[in-house]
């Protein structure tokens, strides 16, 4: 991190995807700086480019040009080993449909991500445990996703996000397919986990879950066109 608390700098950023002949001019130049343990909204209406900005701050891709520092270190250009050793260490990320895996138990769904980080079993399982613990689940390390509600999944998918203890928690619309009163206990959840310390970054077009951040980010049609 750097010495003035800056997590994330994101330096005239341009992401385009080619489709045939068609270049999509995703974002268009997009300059941000987030602080270390924000609690932090990223809003705009469908189309924004606001999922692709998260998936360009959570490593998952990169931009056409432009600079993204994540502490400090310059991820813009990495290949794709690199970029997955940062998401697995550095960024927690919980996802609208979950993508949790159906066949194995919340506990083994938990654990797989200390999996990819060489982690023994044992202390796999210990910190897979106390992970559904922090969640209110670890009553039901053996049950499959299938025998949860929308709720205790999303609480699954938080609790494998934070299992590797990133510095960064990702969430891209985590209530949009639950009721208003389960998508409210899982925005305390978010609250909660900011108040320990995490930064979380939430993309969003719900004016309800963007009233829970800090600071929100508005982007339409690949650009911010405000900060409040």
């Amino acid at each position: 991190m750097t010495a003035s608390g800056t997590i994330i700098k994101i330096a005239d950023v341009k992401k385009d995807y080619i489709l045939g002949k068609a270049v999509i001019k995703a974002l268009r130049g997009v300059t941000l700086k987030i602080q270390s343990g924000e609690l932090l909204a990223i809003m705009g209406p469908s189309g924004s480019g606001k999922t692709t900005l998260m998936h360009l701050i959570g490593c998952l891709d990169i931009p056409t040009s432009g600079k993204i520092y994540l502490e400090g270190e310059d991820v813009s250009e990495l290949n794709e080993e690199a970029l997955a050793r940062i998401r697995n260490r550095k960024v927690g990320f919980v996802f609208q449909q979950f993508n949790l895996l159906s066949r194995i138990s919340i506990l083994e769904n938990v654990m797989t991500p200390l999996m990819y980080a060489h982690v023994p079993v044992k202390k796999r399982r210990e910190s897979a445990e106390e992970a559904l613990k922090s969640v209110g689940l670890s009553d039901r390390l053996t049950h499959r996703p299938t025998e949860l509600s929308g709720g205790q999944r999303q609480r699954v998918a938080i609790a494998r996000a934070l299992v590797t203890d990133p510095s960064i928690i990702l969430a891209d619309e985590p209530t949009g397919n639950l009721d208003t009163e389960t998508g409210r206990s899982i925005l305390e959840m978010f609250n909660k986990i900011n108040g320990n310390g995490k930064t979380v970054i939430i993309v969003t077009h719900d004016p309800e879950v963007g009233a829970l951040a800090r600071k929100t980010v508005h982007i339409r049609d690949g650009i911010i066109t405000g900060i409040d």
